[in-house]
C-alpha cells in the first residue's frame, strides 16, 4: 500500500493551532496511522504561532516539514484603507495558490487537511486544481468564511456541532491527550518556603495550599484584548471580600498580562500563573468547579470534559464566540456574561455570589476515549 503524504493547513490562535498539533501527535503515537504515512507538511507563515509549535514538534517527529506561504485576507470593514488592503491581498492570495501548487507537487501531497483562516485557503484551491483529497474540520457553531468556501471543494467535512456545514459529519472538537490530568495532589509537595522572594509554585503546590472545601474558580481569557477584564475582576474581588472569601481563585494571566500579577498576589485566596502547559491545565480543570473564560470551542470542550460550570465572556467583535456561548447556555445551562453590557461588573458579582458554594459533579466519562473519537475519525480519513 502506498504511504501517504499529508498536508496540514491552518493558522491563527492557540485554539486553532493546537488541534493540528494534536492530530500530528495522534498520528505518530499510533502505529496503525504512522505506518501509513511518509511525511507531514504544515503550511503556514513564518514568525507565527504555528511555526513556533512546529519547531517544538520537529524535535520529536523529524518527518514533519514546515512550508511558508503568503495569503491575502478579506476585510469586511468599509473603510477606504481596508478596501485598499483587500485589493492588494487579491494578488497575495493568487501568489499563495501558485506557491501551494508548487509545494504540493514537490512534496507529492496526497491529502490536505484544512483547519482555519485565510492561510489555508490557497492550499485548498491548489489541492482542488491538482485533484488532491481535501478534508475540512470546523470547530465553531457558525462556520467562518474560509471553511464555508473550503467545504464546497472538500471530499469530507467534519464539524464540532450539528448542522454547521452541508453534508458534514459531527465529531466534536480536536483535543490534546495532554489535557488529561495524569497526576494526583494527594501527596504533599515540597514545603513552601515563605522566606524566598518571588517564589514560583507549581500547579500541584498551588492546589495543595488551597482550601478544598471552597469553590475553586479558574480564570483564563487567553488574549491580548483581555487586560481590562482582568482589571475588572481584580477590582470586583477587592471591593467584595465577603463574596469572594468563599473561593480559591486560580488566575492564568499569560504573557500579555503578567504586569497585573503583583496586584492579584496581594489577594490572599488568589493564585496566579504566567503560563500553563496543557498537562498543567488538565490538572487545574480536574480540580476546579467553575471557570471565567472566553468562548473558543476548544477551550470550552476541554472544560466541559471536566464538568466545569462555565461563565463565558466572548470577545465582543466576534460573532463565532457569541454563537458558541449561546450554544453552551442552551445545551449545558452555562452562563453568558457580556462585557459590552454597562452592568457587566454588577452582573459578574451577582453570578459569583450565587455560585459561591458551588461544587461540580464528579467526572464520570472516559476522558481519553472521548478525546480520541474525533481524532480517530479525522486521521482515519487522512490516511485511508
Amino acid at each position: 500500500m502506498k504511504k501517504r503524504h499529508i498536508a496540514m493547513a491552518g493558522w491563527g490562535t492557540w485554539w486553532h493551532v493546537f488541534p493540528i498539533k494534536s492530530l500530528i501527535e495522534h498520528i505518530y503515537k499510533n502505529p496503525e496511522y504512522s505506518q501509513k504515512i511518509t511525511k507531514i507538511i504544515w503550511f503556514g507563515q513564518k514568525n507565527s504561532l504555528e511555526k513556533e509549535v512546529f519547531d517544538q514538534l520537529k524535535k520529536a517527529y523529524p518527518s514533519i516539514y514546515f512550508q511558508n506561504i503568503v495569503s491575502g485576507k478579506y476585510r469586511r470593514e468599509t473603510w477606504f484603507s481596508s478596501r485598499l488592503k483587500n485589493v492588494r491581498d487579491v494578488f497575495k492570495f493568487v501568489f499563495g495558490i501558485f506557491q501551494s501548487i508548487f509545494y504540493i507537487i514537490v512534496h507529492r501531497v496526497d491529502v490536505v487537511f484544512c483547519k482555519w483562516w485565510y492561510v489555508a485557503l490557497p492550499v485548498v484551491f491548489a489541492a482542488k486544481l491538482l485533484r488532491k483529497k481535501i478534508v475540512v474540520h470546523e470547530s465553531d457553531v457558525r462556520s467562518g468564511l474560509v471553511n464555508k468556501i473550503a467545504a464546497r471543494y472538500a471530499d469530507r467535512v467534519f464539524t464540532g456541532f450539528d448542522w454547521v456545514l452541508p453534508k458534514s459529519t459531527t465529531v466534536g472538537q480536536i483535543l490534546s491527550d495532554e489535557i488529561i490530568a495524569k497526576q494526583s495532589i494527594k501527596n504533599p509537595p515540597k514545603s513552601r518556603d515563605f522566606s524566598q522572594e518571588n517564589i514560583e509554585l507549581t500547579v500541584h503546590e498551588q492546589l495543595f495550599y488551597s482550601d478544598p472545601s471552597k469553590t475553586h474558580l479558574l480564570v483564563m481569557w487567553w488574549s491580548q484584548w483581555s487586560k481590562r477584564l482582568y482589571q475588572d475582576l481584580q477590582n470586583t474581588i477587592i471591593s467584595n471580600p465577603e463574596v469572594f472569601k468563599n473561593y480559591e481563585i486560580f488566575v492564568v494571566l499569560w504573557k500579555e498580562n503578567t504586569q497585573l500579577k503583583e496586584i492579584f498576589e496581594k489577594i490572599k485566596n488568589v493564585h496566579t500563573f504566567d503560563f500553563l502547559s496543557q498537562s498543567e491545565m488538565g490538572i487545574l480543570l480536574k480540580h476546579c468547579d467553575i471557570s471565567l473564560t472566553r468562548a473558543g470551542t476548544t477551550s470550552l470542550a476541554e472544560q466541559k470534559l471536566y464538568s466545569l460550570k462555565i461563565v463565558m465572556v466572548p470577545i465582543p467583535w466576534t460573532h463565532d464566540q457569541y454563537d458558541n456561548a449561546k450554544y453552551y447556555v442552551e445545551h449545558y445551562d452555562d452562563i453568558l456574561l457580556d462585557s459590552k453590557d454597562l452592568e457587566y461588573k454588577n452582573n459578574m458579582l451577582k453570578i459569583f455570589d450565587e455560585y459561591k458554594s458551588f461544587k461540580k459533579s464528579e467526572v464520570n466519562v472516559d476522558i481519553l476515549s472521548e478525546i480520541s473519537k474525533a481524532k480517530d475519525m479525522i486521521v482515519g480519513e487522512l490516511v485511508c
